[in-house]
């Protein structure tokens, strides 16, 4: 190989050229088609596993079944070999969120409403609750480990002026810890948003948004570190490696929105980078959520819009090994808050808060290929099947499900579930970033 086609390689490898770019940069430098399909070819072997995780990976069983959840206090559990409704089970207001068991036989429902207090365990094989645990004002997300060993719980309101952090033990659902965070300023809003955790199961990672920090919680001392961030912090995502961690934060009047990456190699976690979102012709800006591609060569970004204003569109794509901005792409969708990934990696699928329109973005050309427009109302969340060929999306003012044929980007089969607004999250594979699919 030689000086300019290793150039070529390296490039497409960090990001820096999608697909139709390195064939056209190919063609310049004379290169035969059936050469350059080979360079291409080597130059995806190489970008799939770009630096794999050193920890070992809990086998992760991808259920046979899809929950939808529901603002009004319901869980719909759908058959998805049949397709069916299969059962319908209470949870709480504002239960929208949850999280699976990598075994795939538990999903922890936060119930986030005004006055929730509780976190309900549904038993996938019985289709039944098994338990309510009570854990704190407003549990937002519960999300269980990477080992599948705890649930990380933090809450949208705070318990005695503090900011609670519940951790709950799967093998036995009990508390096992709690975790309350002093905070010096007065909430505006909720005073929280997501979680993960480091690829280890070590790290729980939240934020504060009374004090706007980073809150990293050590589950093996129960010891706390707090890093201030600019503006209200909204996602934080560790890379597919566990080497780093991606906070996104929303920006302010002030403050731009954006992207801060910590070291998660070294003790003090250090920023190793900081990046803002390109927002030139946007109505609104709120940078909302950010997650890897499957193959960790991107990292997007999407701008919501803040509050009402939910008129985003741009996703922002940044290469994930320069650490800069690469790619721009505007969606038909509006408010764009969440890029779920396919299986494969191929293909991306923009969701949003605003209008009822679904973008699938094609990961290698770089663009939107099929806007989709279902329903009546916005399209929040998506859930693939393990071939990727089907996704279902939950509607929230409709409440039901749409199973999408992602080969054939249509529309196959509405199933009706809560029929009324208020349709949450659909899931079901464990997930630690639920925009990202489990990586062998």
């Amino acid at each position: 190989m030689n000086k300019n086609a290793k150039h070529l390689v390296k490039a497409y490898r960090d990001g820096r050229l999608s697909r139709r770019e390195f064939m056209e940069a190919a063609g310049r430098l004379g290169l035969a088609l059936p050469l350059a399909e080979g360079l291409l070819g080597q130059a995806r072997a190489q970008s799939a596993s770009p630096n794999p995780s050193p920890f070992p990976q809990v086998p992760v069983v991808w259920p046979e079944v899809v929950v939808q959840l529901h603002a009004a206090g319901s869980a719909y559990i759908v058959d998805t070999r049949t397709d069916s409704l299969v059962a319908t089970l209470p949870t709480g207001k504002g239960a929208t969120l949850g999280s699976t068991t990598p075994d795939g036989k538990k999903v922890y429902v936060s119930n986030a409403g005004e006055g929730e207090t509780e976190v309900v365990v549904i038993d996938l094989e019985a289709k039944r609750v098994a338990k309510r645990i009570a854990t704190g004002n407003r549990p937002k997300h519960g999300l269980v480990s990477p080992d599948g060993r705890l649930v990380g719980v933090n809450h949208w309101g705070l318990d005695g002026g503090k900011l609670r952090h519940t951790f709950i033990r799967t093998q036995d659902d009990t508390i096992v810890r709690v975790v309350d965070l002093e905070v010096s300023g007065t909430p505006r809003g909720v005073t929280s948003m997501h979680n993960a955790w480091s690829l280890d199961s070590r790290l729980f990672f939240a934020v504060d948004r009374v004090d706007n920090r980073l809150v990293v919680i050590d589950t093996q001392d129960w010891s706390v570190r707090t890093f201030a961030v600019p503006s209200a912090p909204h996602y934080p995502v560790p890379s597919p490696d566990g080497r780093e961690l991606w906070l996104v934060h929303e920006g302010n009047e002030s403050v731009k929105p954006g992207v801060i990456v910590y070291d998660l190699t070294r003790p003090e976690m250090p920023v190793v980078a900081r990046m803002e979102l390109p927002l030139i012709g946007e109505d609104a800006v709120e940078a909302h959520h950010g997650n890897f591609s499957q193959d960790g060569r991107y990292f997007f970004v999407t701008n919501r819009g803040p509050g009402s204003k939910l008129a985003g569109r741009e996703v922002a794509v940044f290469s994930a090994a320069e650490k800069r901005l690469v790619y721009r792409t505007t969606c038909a969708s509006t408010g764009v808050g969440h890029v779920y990934n396919s299986p494969d990696g191929r293909y991306a699928v923009v969701t949003n808060y605003g209008n009822n329109v679904l973008s699938i973005l094609d990961i290698e050309q770089m663009k939107v290929v099929k806007d989709l427009v279902i329903g009546s109302g916005r399209m929040g969340h998506v859930a693939f099947t393990p071939d990727g060929r089907y996704f279902y999306a939950s509607n929230d003012k409709d409440g039901n499900l749409f199973k999408v044929d992602l080969w054939r980007m249509r529309v196959v089969k509405e199933i009706r579930t809560a029929n009324a607004p208020g349709g949450g999250q659909v899931l079901n594979v464990w997930t630690n970033v639920f925009e990202e699919l489990p990586r062998s």
